[in-house]
């Protein structure tokens, strides 16, 4: 019996060990060390654009099923169920800002010809 459950865990899910797991995120977190004196800002708007896109769509994720909760917690209190509405639209809305503050960032720093590792148009 234990050994069917050790093989239904083994098939899904998948094993993270920690030094897998920093070592993916060392290429993000890490200081830049070589900075090209010719585009010294390319790095920086790479590092920003790769960290603030998933910490925004995650942010968004957790308030929309927080304030999910909340409305379906409300039991027909009006004011319980705005201030869920409000949360949720708030997490849209910021969501929404960050990822166009991103798409801006990126067309600008395509515009003035830095180049970073992100392509939105050739």
């Amino acid at each position: 019996m234990v050994n069917i459950f050790e093989k239904l865990n083994n098939l899904l899910v998948t094993k993270v060990y920690a030094q897998s797991l920093g070592q993916r995120f060392t290429d993000v977190i890490d200081p830049v060390e070589k900075v090209d004196p010719d585009n010294p800002v390319a790095p920086y708007i790479d590092k920003i654009v790769k960290v603030a896109a998933p910490i925004a769509v995650i942010s968004c994720f957790i308030l929309l099923v927080y304030g999910g909760y909340l409305l379906s917690a409300s039991s027909g209190n009006p004011d319980k169920i705005q201030e869920a509405k409000s949360i949720m639209t708030n997490a849209v809305i910021g969501l929404l800002v960050v990822l166009l503050s991103v798409v801006i960032l990126l067309i600008i720093s395509n515009t003035i010809g830095v180049s970073t590792g992100q392509k939105i148009y050739e």
